[in-house]
Protein backbone atom coordinates (compact mmCIF):
# COMPACT_ATOMS: atom_id res chain seq x y z
CA UNK A 1 0.00 0.00 0.00
CA UNK A 2 2.84 2.39 0.90
CA UNK A 3 4.54 1.68 -2.46
CA UNK A 4 1.30 2.41 -4.30
CA UNK A 5 0.96 5.76 -2.51
CA UNK A 6 4.57 6.68 -3.34
CA UNK A 7 4.11 5.82 -7.06
CA UNK A 8 0.83 7.71 -7.17
CA UNK A 9 2.46 10.70 -5.49
CA UNK A 10 5.33 10.68 -8.01
CA UNK A 11 2.85 10.58 -10.89
CA UNK A 12 1.01 13.59 -9.45
CA UNK A 13 4.29 15.48 -9.05
CA UNK A 14 5.30 14.64 -12.62
CA UNK A 15 1.91 15.76 -13.93
CA UNK A 16 2.18 18.99 -11.94
CA UNK A 17 5.68 19.63 -13.32
CA UNK A 18 4.48 19.05 -16.89
CA UNK A 19 1.59 21.46 -16.37
CA UNK A 20 3.99 24.07 -15.01
CA UNK A 21 6.35 23.56 -17.95
CA UNK A 22 3.48 23.98 -20.44
CA UNK A 23 2.32 27.12 -18.64
CA UNK A 24 5.87 28.48 -18.65
CA UNK A 25 6.20 27.70 -22.36
CA UNK A 26 2.94 29.53 -23.15
CA UNK A 27 3.98 32.57 -21.12
CA UNK A 28 7.41 32.59 -22.77
CA UNK A 29 5.86 32.37 -26.27
CA UNK A 30 3.49 35.23 -25.48
CA UNK A 31 6.35 37.37 -24.18
CA UNK A 32 8.46 36.61 -27.25
CA UNK A 33 5.50 37.38 -29.50
CA UNK A 34 4.94 40.67 -27.67
CA UNK A 35 8.64 41.54 -27.98
CA UNK A 36 8.56 40.86 -31.73
CA UNK A 37 5.42 43.00 -32.04
CA UNK A 38 7.00 45.90 -30.11
CA UNK A 39 10.18 45.65 -32.17
CA UNK A 40 8.30 45.72 -35.46
CA UNK A 41 6.04 48.53 -34.28
CA UNK A 42 9.06 50.60 -33.20
CA UNK A 43 10.60 50.08 -36.63
CA UNK A 44 7.43 51.27 -38.36
CA UNK A 45 7.10 54.27 -36.03
CA UNK A 46 10.61 55.38 -36.99
CA UNK A 47 9.31 55.79 -40.53
CA UNK A 48 7.00 58.52 -39.24
CA UNK A 49 3.99 57.63 -41.38
CA UNK A 50 2.38 54.80 -39.45
CA UNK A 51 -0.31 54.95 -36.74
CA UNK A 52 -1.69 52.03 -34.72
CA UNK A 53 -5.36 51.11 -34.42
CA UNK A 54 -7.53 48.01 -33.92
CA UNK A 55 -10.44 46.87 -36.12
CA UNK A 56 -12.55 43.77 -35.43
CA UNK A 57 -9.97 42.57 -32.89
CA UNK A 58 -7.09 42.79 -35.39
CA UNK A 59 -4.13 45.15 -34.88
CA UNK A 60 -4.20 47.59 -37.79
CA UNK A 61 -1.72 50.19 -38.99
CA UNK A 62 -3.01 53.38 -40.59
CA UNK A 63 -0.92 54.88 -43.39
CA UNK A 64 -1.75 57.14 -46.35
CA UNK A 65 -5.52 56.91 -45.72
CA UNK A 66 -5.30 53.09 -45.67
CA UNK A 67 -5.82 50.49 -42.95
CA UNK A 68 -3.37 47.59 -43.02
CA UNK A 69 -4.28 44.52 -40.98
CA UNK A 70 -2.34 41.32 -40.20
CA UNK A 71 0.99 43.01 -40.87
CA UNK A 72 2.40 41.72 -37.57
CA UNK A 73 1.76 38.14 -38.72
CA UNK A 74 5.03 36.90 -40.15
CA UNK A 75 6.91 39.39 -42.32
CA UNK A 76 3.99 41.73 -43.07
CA UNK A 77 5.52 44.74 -41.28
CA UNK A 78 8.67 44.50 -43.43
CA UNK A 79 6.53 44.34 -46.58
CA UNK A 80 4.54 47.39 -45.39
CA UNK A 81 7.77 49.30 -44.80
CA UNK A 82 9.08 48.43 -48.27
CA UNK A 83 5.87 49.53 -49.97
CA UNK A 84 4.75 52.57 -48.00
CA UNK A 85 8.00 53.99 -46.66
CA UNK A 86 10.53 52.94 -49.30
CA UNK A 87 8.13 53.38 -52.27
CA UNK A 88 9.34 50.10 -53.74
CA UNK A 89 6.45 49.94 -56.23
CA UNK A 90 6.21 53.60 -57.16
CA UNK A 91 5.92 54.47 -60.86
CA UNK A 92 4.79 57.51 -62.85
CA UNK A 93 3.32 56.49 -66.19
CA UNK A 94 1.59 59.79 -66.95
CA UNK A 95 -1.66 58.07 -67.92
CA UNK A 96 -4.42 55.81 -66.64
CA UNK A 97 -3.04 52.40 -65.67
CA UNK A 98 -4.27 48.90 -64.82
CA UNK A 99 -2.02 46.97 -62.42
CA UNK A 100 -1.69 43.17 -62.36
CA UNK A 101 -0.50 42.12 -58.89
CA UNK A 102 1.01 38.63 -59.22
CA UNK A 103 1.75 37.39 -55.72
CA UNK A 104 -0.86 39.53 -53.97
CA UNK A 105 0.01 38.17 -50.49
CA UNK A 106 -2.10 39.96 -47.82
CA UNK A 107 -3.08 42.72 -50.25
CA UNK A 108 -0.76 45.57 -49.21
CA UNK A 109 0.58 46.28 -52.70
CA UNK A 110 -2.91 46.00 -54.22
CA UNK A 111 -4.16 48.64 -51.75
CA UNK A 112 -1.15 50.85 -52.46
CA UNK A 113 -1.97 50.76 -56.17
CA UNK A 114 -5.74 51.12 -55.70
CA UNK A 115 -5.27 54.29 -53.59
CA UNK A 116 -3.54 55.99 -56.51
CA UNK A 117 -5.65 58.30 -58.66
CA UNK A 118 -3.98 57.17 -61.90
CA UNK A 119 -4.80 53.47 -61.34
CA UNK A 120 -8.20 52.33 -62.67
CA UNK A 121 -8.17 48.68 -61.61
CA UNK A 122 -5.98 46.18 -59.79
CA UNK A 123 -6.10 42.43 -60.51
CA UNK A 124 -4.56 40.37 -57.70
CA UNK A 125 -3.51 36.70 -57.72
CA UNK A 126 -2.74 34.80 -54.50
CA UNK A 127 -2.80 30.97 -54.37
CA UNK A 128 -2.62 30.33 -50.60
CA UNK A 129 -6.07 30.51 -48.98
CA UNK A 130 -5.03 31.69 -45.47
CA UNK A 131 -2.98 34.51 -47.02
CA UNK A 132 -5.79 35.33 -49.45
CA UNK A 133 -8.29 35.55 -46.56
CA UNK A 134 -6.08 38.14 -44.84
CA UNK A 135 -6.06 40.13 -48.09
CA UNK A 136 -9.86 39.99 -48.24
CA UNK A 137 -9.99 41.29 -44.66
CA UNK A 138 -7.73 44.19 -45.64
CA UNK A 139 -9.87 45.04 -48.65
CA UNK A 140 -12.97 44.93 -46.45
CA UNK A 141 -11.59 47.58 -44.08
CA UNK A 142 -10.65 49.83 -47.02
CA UNK A 143 -13.99 50.14 -48.81
CA UNK A 144 -12.99 53.52 -50.25
CA UNK A 145 -10.58 51.74 -52.60
CA UNK A 146 -11.58 48.06 -52.56
CA UNK A 147 -14.01 48.47 -55.48
CA UNK A 148 -10.95 48.86 -57.73
CA UNK A 149 -9.45 45.53 -56.63
CA UNK A 150 -10.33 42.20 -58.28
CA UNK A 151 -8.79 39.43 -56.12
CA UNK A 152 -8.33 35.85 -57.32
CA UNK A 153 -7.56 32.91 -55.02
CA UNK A 154 -5.21 31.16 -57.42
CA UNK A 155 -1.68 31.68 -58.64
CA UNK A 156 -0.25 32.03 -62.13
CA UNK A 157 2.15 29.70 -63.90
CA UNK A 158 2.86 28.07 -67.25
CA UNK A 159 -0.27 25.89 -67.20
CA UNK A 160 -3.41 25.05 -65.24
CA UNK A 161 -2.57 22.69 -62.36
CA UNK A 162 -3.30 21.78 -58.75
CA UNK A 163 -0.48 21.57 -56.22
CA UNK A 164 -0.18 20.64 -52.54
CA UNK A 165 2.24 22.37 -50.16
CA UNK A 166 3.03 22.78 -46.49
CA UNK A 167 1.81 26.23 -45.43
CA UNK A 168 3.89 28.20 -42.91
CA UNK A 169 1.67 30.89 -41.37
CA UNK A 170 4.59 32.70 -39.72
CA UNK A 171 5.98 33.78 -43.09
CA UNK A 172 3.22 34.08 -45.73
CA UNK A 173 5.44 36.45 -47.69
CA UNK A 174 7.96 33.64 -48.29
CA UNK A 175 5.56 30.91 -49.40
CA UNK A 176 6.38 29.51 -52.83
CA UNK A 177 4.62 27.28 -55.35
CA UNK A 178 7.90 26.04 -56.84
CA UNK A 179 10.01 25.41 -53.73
CA UNK A 180 9.41 23.08 -50.79
CA UNK A 181 9.20 24.50 -47.27
CA UNK A 182 12.63 23.03 -46.41
CA UNK A 183 14.14 25.16 -49.21
CA UNK A 184 12.99 28.48 -47.71
CA UNK A 185 13.85 30.03 -44.36
CA UNK A 186 11.43 28.91 -41.66
CA UNK A 187 11.50 28.07 -37.96
CA UNK A 188 10.69 24.34 -37.50
CA UNK A 189 9.37 24.90 -33.98
CA UNK A 190 6.23 26.47 -35.47
CA UNK A 191 3.70 24.12 -37.00
CA UNK A 192 2.67 23.91 -40.64
CA UNK A 193 -0.40 22.61 -42.41
CA UNK A 194 -1.07 21.17 -45.84
CA UNK A 195 -2.65 23.50 -48.39
CA UNK A 196 -3.93 22.64 -51.87
CA UNK A 197 -3.47 25.52 -54.31
CA UNK A 198 -4.71 26.20 -57.82
CA UNK A 199 -2.42 27.56 -60.54
CA UNK A 200 -3.69 28.89 -63.85
CA UNK A 201 -2.03 29.66 -67.16
CA UNK A 202 -0.58 33.18 -66.85
CA UNK A 203 -0.85 33.87 -70.58
CA UNK A 204 -4.56 33.07 -70.65
CA UNK A 205 -5.39 35.08 -67.50
CA UNK A 206 -3.43 38.19 -68.45
CA UNK A 207 -4.69 38.15 -72.05
CA UNK A 208 -8.26 38.40 -70.70
CA UNK A 209 -7.31 41.45 -68.60
CA UNK A 210 -5.60 43.16 -71.54
CA UNK A 211 -8.64 42.54 -73.77
CA UNK A 212 -10.87 44.13 -71.13
CA UNK A 213 -8.66 47.24 -70.86
CA UNK A 214 -7.49 47.97 -74.40
CA UNK A 215 -7.29 51.72 -73.77
CA UNK A 216 -5.23 51.49 -70.56
CA UNK A 217 -1.52 51.10 -69.89
CA UNK A 218 -0.75 47.74 -68.27
CA UNK A 219 1.68 47.45 -65.33
CA UNK A 220 2.80 44.12 -63.84
CA UNK A 221 4.03 43.77 -60.27
CA UNK A 222 5.38 40.26 -59.66
CA UNK A 223 6.65 38.79 -56.39
CA UNK A 224 5.99 35.05 -56.37
CA UNK A 225 8.95 33.58 -54.47
CA UNK A 226 10.26 31.63 -57.43
CA UNK A 227 7.51 31.04 -60.01
CA UNK A 228 8.39 34.25 -61.88
CA UNK A 229 10.46 32.32 -64.42
CA UNK A 230 7.64 30.06 -65.61
CA UNK A 231 5.20 33.01 -65.60
CA UNK A 232 7.37 35.12 -67.88
CA UNK A 233 8.19 32.16 -70.11
CA UNK A 234 4.43 31.72 -70.57
CA UNK A 235 3.88 35.42 -71.35
CA UNK A 236 6.85 35.43 -73.74
CA UNK A 237 5.70 32.34 -75.62
CA UNK A 238 2.31 33.92 -76.38
CA UNK A 239 3.68 37.38 -77.30
CA UNK A 240 1.82 39.05 -74.42
CA UNK A 241 4.73 41.14 -73.13
CA UNK A 242 4.42 43.49 -76.11
CA UNK A 243 1.24 44.79 -74.44
CA UNK A 244 2.93 45.56 -71.10
CA UNK A 245 4.36 49.01 -70.32
CA UNK A 246 6.07 48.57 -66.93
CA UNK A 247 7.23 45.52 -64.95
CA UNK A 248 8.30 45.66 -61.29
CA UNK A 249 9.58 42.22 -60.35
CA UNK A 250 11.34 40.58 -57.44
CA UNK A 251 13.45 37.68 -58.66
CA UNK A 252 14.53 34.65 -56.62
CA UNK A 253 16.91 31.67 -56.89
CA UNK A 254 19.07 33.44 -59.56
CA UNK A 255 16.22 33.43 -62.09
CA UNK A 256 17.21 36.96 -63.11
CA UNK A 257 19.40 35.79 -66.00
CA UNK A 258 16.57 34.10 -67.92
CA UNK A 259 14.07 36.86 -67.14
CA UNK A 260 16.48 39.59 -68.26
CA UNK A 261 16.89 37.80 -71.61
CA UNK A 262 13.11 37.58 -72.04
CA UNK A 263 12.59 41.26 -71.23
CA UNK A 264 15.34 42.45 -73.57
CA UNK A 265 13.95 40.30 -76.36
CA UNK A 266 10.56 41.95 -75.88
CA UNK A 267 11.83 45.52 -76.12
CA UNK A 268 12.29 46.50 -72.47
CA UNK A 269 15.03 48.58 -70.91
CA UNK A 270 15.65 47.49 -67.34
CA UNK A 271 17.37 48.19 -64.06
CA UNK A 272 18.50 45.24 -61.93
CA UNK A 273 19.42 45.34 -58.25
CA UNK A 274 20.77 42.29 -56.41
CA UNK A 275 19.58 42.39 -52.80
CA UNK A 276 21.24 39.32 -51.32
CA UNK A 277 23.08 36.11 -52.27
CA UNK A 278 22.11 32.92 -50.44
CA UNK A 279 22.85 29.21 -50.84
CA UNK A 280 19.61 28.98 -52.84
CA UNK A 281 20.74 31.72 -55.25
CA UNK A 282 20.53 35.46 -55.78
CA UNK A 283 17.52 37.59 -54.84
CA UNK A 284 16.80 41.10 -56.07
CA UNK A 285 14.63 43.55 -58.01
CA UNK A 286 14.12 44.12 -61.72
CA UNK A 287 12.35 47.26 -62.93
CA UNK A 288 11.64 47.27 -66.65
CA UNK A 289 10.05 49.83 -69.00
CA UNK A 290 8.99 49.32 -72.63
CA UNK A 291 11.19 51.26 -75.07
CA UNK A 292 9.51 54.11 -76.90
CA UNK A 293 9.45 53.56 -80.64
Amino acid sequence: MKLLVIVSSKKCCLKSELMQMNLYRKIRNRLNSHKRYKKRLARLEKCGKFKMNEIEGVKVVEVNDLNLGHIFDGDGSLIAEEIFNNDEYHFDIGDSAVVIDIGMNIGLASLYFAARGDVKDVYGFEPFKPTFDHAIFNFGINKKYSNKIHPHNYGLGNEDKELSFEYYSKAPGRMSTVKLLDEISHNPKYGTRQEVVQIRDAAKEITAIIEQHKDSRIVIKCDTEGSEMEIFESLDSKGILRNIEIIILEYHFSYDVGIVDILKRNGFVLFKQKTVSLETGDFGMIRAVKKTE
